[in-house]
């Protein structure tokens, strides 16, 4: 009986291998070897899928956001196709000036990937997602306005509008947002300014979070009164809570979502406390950001 038992554990085991697998994929843009890891959700996915693109932040990797924001089993659950690249030199070229990092052309590698994933399995190119944390974040930022038209919504974590770029960034069609931000983030700022440590050198500078909610809305011509709700603050001692403002009625259904954590850090909620609380800030654990960024995700329409 026990080795009937260990039989079947080890047929589901290995079909669930079977229906859901990551690779490691790579090929040449700009002269650079770029890397990424690709999770398909079957062994022969279907065509027409979502694709969500999931930056890292800087000093990260494709792997480490992976891990932190496991959209895996979401991929498994829901049937779309989720990518985590690898930024040159653990970076992004995110619009913001700041020194020592990637120079590299990343939109242009971005935009090369979607190809490359609609060339291999006909993903919908209606339905094309970016989300990412910090550095990331402020790329996805950047690619909703140097990939207009190709970007359904986005969802940045732990990111505001890069200043420089704010003085000329517009909307040609309109691209849903949902921004994740906590108050109390020692690098990027509510309210906006320096970014990086206080102590240290300036990683760019960036926009308020209110600058940066208005200037979407405004773009994706939604209304400027939000929808608010409070998002249940299931779990007391991880000393903070979220609030969510939703403004809608934007052109071609568009909508910006504020996730406002009150005395969130600079943290994935539902992620790690990778560094002490004295160094990064809080992490909420009410929500978990991959499972909220993909109901946002989800519920757009193609233009």
């Amino acid at each position: 009986m026990k080795k009937f038992f260990l039989l079947l554990f080890l047929q589901f085991f290995f079909f669930g291998l079977l229906r859901a697998q990551t690779y490691e994929r790579s090929f040449y843009s700009g002269g650079d070897k770029r890397e990424f890891l690709l999770h398909l959700p079957g062994e022969n996915p279907q065509t027409g899928m979502p694709l969500v693109i999931v930056l890292h932040g800087h000093g990260g990797s494709g792997e480490q956001i992976m891990k932190e924001t496991n959209f895996n089993d979401l991929s498994d659950r829901e049937k779309f196709i989720v990518v985590y690249p690898d930024g040159l030199k653990k970076s992004w070229n995110d619009g913001r000036e700041k020194k020592g990092d990637s120079k590299s052309d990343d939109v242009k590698f971005l935009d090369r990937l979607i190809d490359t994933l609609y060339s291999e399995y006909g993903i919908d190119t209606g339905r094309v997602f970016f989300t990412g944390m910090s550095n990331g974040g402020f790329m996805s930022i950047t690619l909703a306005y140097r990939l207009n038209g190709r970007v359904l919504a986005i969802a940045p974590i732990c990111a505001n509008m890069p200043e420089l770029l704010g003085k000329v960034y517009s909307l040609q069609k309109p691209v849903s947002v949902m921004l994740i931000n906590g108050t109390d983030d020692p690098l990027v700022k509510w309210e906006g300014g320096k970014v990086g440590f206080d102590f240290g050198k300036a990683r760019g500078y960036s926009m308020s979070t209110d600058e940066t909610i208005k200037l979407f809305v405004k773009e994706n011509k939604c209304s400027e009164t939000p929808v608010h709700d409070e998002i249940p603050d299931v779990i007391e001692d991880d000393n903070c809570f979220a609030e969510k403002y939703t403004f809608r009625g934007g052109l071609s259904g568009a909508e910006v979502v504020l996730v406002k954590v009150i005395n969130g850090g600079h943290t994935v909620p539902g992620g790690n406390q990778y560094l002490p609380k004295a160094v990064v800030g809080n992490t909420c654990m009410d929500f978990k950001a991959a499972e909220i960024i993909w109901t946002f995700f989800k519920s757009r329409v193609k233009r």
